[in-house]
């Protein structure tokens, strides 16, 4: 069973005495927290405080109908049971008939988690005995319609608020913690049952044993408030909060994770712990949590690249201890309790290459390098981004002249129009005088006084001048002729200037 009276709750007198002396106004027994849990209304009183109209994550309860239609706990169903019935009917005209309850949380700066209730009722009894169950996970199927047998889902651990207020003064704040087989308790340990499992020993957070701090603060209101949120006002003593250091009260120890996700209210008949169960305010999702995380964010500079890349990372005090990311993706660390966690980025291999490392804060982040270290405080919340960049190649440039040459001949100044053949004779640069064997010859016929080769497969690509020398076979009027070596030429030259 979780110790709910720690260290922290037996400070001792000079301790008491020291947060007595500093009480003032919403903060009267709350340090470190800024929210108006004892001024009995909804709204702000003091500037640079919160309240019910401004309270962050606020969650809302609404009941089903007040009055003739609504429904109930019923058949006698009481704290210690988690098999309970639900009928429906007015509730008695002497008992608490529940409209609205809220709930919000918040992690202040020193790491406390503090929890805020509140509760609206129908018609002003004078006192008001309710209490506020806060589990770990919710019980499917439990609505504001329900009815008949709802088994509730309870988990060791889960907590249970206590709300009594006598009609006038301070009400009295509670907790229970549900009790288990198999985790170290026993039916001794129950506070009113005689059986596991049960409400284990109620610790009074207002009034204290001598010595030990209130860890809570509480108020009905004793004059008409307005009702910001759902609109309207509220008469005397329909309405009651209170703040908690969860903290402070044990529930959330150092270096362990607790995370609650669902509370509901519901209303006793007296002030008894085991009176019978009334009215309810089925459960509504809550996160009421000192559980942090780290999420890891992989980008790449100059997207898209070509293909994908696969970057690894390996871990310490995390699980999985390794992980890889591709081009752009995320690794997400959920339900980590305060600690020392690290992550790093493997070795890059070309064209990637490592840019930048950058976190969300810097509050216990230390960035080495691809390696970040975070010492995660309670309920912190920590994003780191990766950064790498692919590098295109830059390639460098040669060219190589690829030619398929061919020339034309045209024979003038004979007697009628010339017929017969035309030798064309292509040299190599190494060959200047056109003396010795062409690299590339063709006989074509002269048609109409010209000849042309008709070159589709030889290619010159060796650098230098090349030269043509054509040789006409001459006919029967006219003798042969030949052109000097190189009067047709090209040049091939493949440097880069």
């Amino acid at each position: 069973m979780k110790n709910i009276t720690r260290a922290r709750w037996g400070a001792g007198l000079a301790c008491l005495g020291f947060v007595l002396a500093g009480m003032t106004g919403a903060q009267a027994v709350l340090p470190d927290s800024t929210f108006e849990g004892n001024d009995g209304n909804l709204v702000v009183n003091t500037a640079g405080n919160i309240d019910w109209a401004n309270v962050p994550g606020r969650s809302t309860g609404v009941d089903r109908d007040p009055g003739r239609t609504d429904n109930s706990f019923g058949q006698g169903t009481k704290e210690d049971d988690p098999a309970t019935t639900v009928v429906t009917g007015s509730i008695p005209p002497n008992k608490n008939d529940l409209t609205r309850f809220y709930e919000a949380s918040e992690q202040a700066a020193n790491g406390d988690i503090f929890l805020y209730l509140a509760w609206e009722r129908l018609v002003n009894i004078g006192n008001a005995n309710l209490d506020f169950e806060i589990s770990k996970n919710p019980t499917a199927g439990f609505t504001s319609a329900s009815t008949g047998d709802v088994d509730l889902n309870r988990t060791a651990g889960d907590l249970l608020v206590t709300y009594d207020f006598a009609g006038s003064g301070t009400p009295t704040i509670g907790l229970n913690t549900w009790l288990t087989a198999g985790n170290g308790d026993s039916a001794d340990d129950c506070f009113a049952a005689n059986t596991l499992p049960c409400w284990g020993e109620n610790k009074n957070l207002t009034n204290p044993p001598a010595g030990v701090p209130p860890v809570a603060e509480a108020a009905v209101n004793t004059v008409s408030v307005t009702e910001p949120i759902a609109g309207g006002t509220l008469g005397i003593g329909l309405f009651g909060e209170a703040a908690i250091n969860l903290t402070d009260a044990g529930v959330f120890e150092e270096g362990e994770c607790e995370a609650f996700g669902s509370a509901f209210v519901k209303s006793r008949s007296s002030s008894s712990f085991p009176a019978e169960l009334k009215d309810f305010i089925a459960p509504v999702p809550v996160n009421i949590s000192n559980c942090g995380s780290i999420t890891i964010n992989k980008v790449t500079q100059d997207e898209p690249v070509p293909g994908t890349k696969s970057f690894d990372y390996t871990t310490t005090n995390l699980t999985p201890a390794s992980f890889s990311l591709v081009n752009g993706g995320s690794q997400a660390y959920n339900g980590l309790a305060a600690g020392t966690y690290s992550v790093t980025e493997g070795a890059q291999t070309a064209p990637w290459s490592f840019v930048s490392l950058v976190c969300s804060t810097a509050t216990g982040v230390t960035i080495t390098g691809q390696q970040v270290s975070i010492v995660l405080g309670p309920g912190q919340n920590v994003t780191c981004t990766y950064t790498n960049k692919f590098t295109k190649g830059q390639p460098s440039i040669t060219t190589a002249q690829d030619l398929i040459p061919n020339d034309n001949l045209t024979l003038s100044g004979g007697i009628g129009t010339p017929t017969g053949t035309v030798t064309f004779n292509l040299y190599s640069p190494s060959d200047a005088t056109c003396a010795g064997t062409p690299a590339y010859t063709q006989t074509v016929n002269v048609s109409n006084g010209t000849a042309a080769t008709t070159n589709t497969t030889f290619h010159a690509t060796a650098e230098g001048t090349w030269r043509w020398a054509s040789s006409y076979s001459g006919d029967a009027f006219n003798d042969p002729a030949t052109s000097a070596c190189g009067v047709e030429q090209f040049t091939i030259d493949n440097s880069v200037p």
